[in-house]
């Protein structure tokens, strides 16, 4: 019973001869290890639903791996009795329906993982987590949450905008609509930011210019493909408010509606190194503030409305110390640009 760690759990990309292969439902045993801070069972093929009074019986662990395994079912209400949990990953299971408000009262979890619930094979479709409770908005602690790759839809939950520690966001891969919350500019620390995959009709909120240790943002494929016919998609300007966000190095806004002009202030981004803007309908002149993105690698603006008979990319960018791939359209004059034309 005086048992604290127990790591059971096959390493990423492991050999499959080296590894550990269970196939057996959560063994109750399990539930009398009552002094336990670290469980990892990640990609063992535990089956079955988690029994209620599992998660009555740890209210030491800090760390629970039970991704990548065929675990079914919902989440059980009895998780609120985690009451050391830091670490709580799910993803890669058969876990369907809400994320349950219980949820909530995990007031220590720093690392929330419940991407990719699903399979999709002949058996049928199973799993899917649908809706994101508000109580999810009381875990101020949490630094890191993934939920890509669900059945989530309706609007992005503003009370994400409360998670004041977190550092990545990952929300791709599911079926959101309308408008992006501006309360997510409250997230000051947020470093990583990828709602990409998804089906918005928005507008990118001046207030997502406030989240200044962003590094990565990317909202990109934001439309729903009928039969070739793009619906939905971030539908605006580029907010002039994204040349407050000093660290970004990665931003990936393509696929989507974007009108207007490419502007200047991308240009004070000086850590910039990725800038994928392609298939668009952005227009005018690429300004040659660009430029001052010393550490820019990969520029995209093809399939846009860049009048090239008028503009070309400037000679400026195309000198750029690190810039390894650029592309615009055929009719866009660029000495630098990989072309197919």
């Amino acid at each position: 019973n005086y048992l604290y760690v127990l790591s059971l759990g096959n390493d990423y990309g492991a050999p499959e001869e080296e590894k550990n292969q269970l196939v057996m439902p959560l063994p109750s045993f399990l539930g009398d290890l009552t002094y336990l801070s670290f469980l990892n069972l990640e990609g063992v093929g535990m089956t079955s639903t988690i029994p209620e009074e599992l998660f009555s019986s740890w209210p030491h662990l800090k760390s629970l791996y039970l991704n990548d395994n065929d675990i079914t079912g919902a989440l059980p209400k009895s998780i609120k009795h985690l009451s050391s949990i830091e670490v709580l990953w799910l993803g890669g299971n058969n876990l369907g329906g809400s994320i349950i408000p219980e949820i909530g009262q995990l007031s220590t979890l720093k690392d929330l993982s419940l991407e990719s619930n699903y399979r999709d094979d002949a058996a049928g479709k199973r799993g899917f987590i649908t809706t994101v409770p508000p109580e999810i908005g009381q875990l101020t602690n949490l630094e890191m949450l993934s939920l890509a790759n669900n059945a989530l839809s309706g609007q992005v939950p503003m009370q994400l905008g409360d998670l004041i520690s977190l550092r990545r966001l990952q929300l791709s891969g599911n079926f959101f609509e309308s408008q992006l919350p501006s309360a997510l500019g409250r997230l000051e620390m947020l470093e990583e930011l990828d709602i990409s995959f998804n089906w918005l009709s928005s507008t990118i909120p001046a207030e997502y210019g406030n989240m200044i240790s962003l590094t990565s943002l990317s909202l990109h494929s934001n439309y729903n493909d009928k039969n070739g016919y793009f619906t939905w998609g971030i539908k605006s300007k580029l907010p002039t408010e994204l040349g407050k966000l000093k660290n970004l190095q990665h931003i990936n806004l393509s696929d989507n509606y974007l009108t207007g002009t490419l502007i200047t202030e991308i240009g004070q981004l000086y850590l910039l190194q990725t800038m994928n803007l392609q298939n668009n309908f952005l227009q005018g002149s690429i300004p040659k503030e660009y430029s001052n993105c010393v550490s820019m690698k990969e520029i995209l603006l093809q399939e846009n409305n860049i009048d090239g008979e008028s503009f070309g990319m400037p000679e400026e960018i195309c000198r750029l110390p690190e810039l390894d791939l650029a592309r615009v359209d055929c009719e866009v004059s660029c000495s630098c640009c990989l072309t197919t034309c």
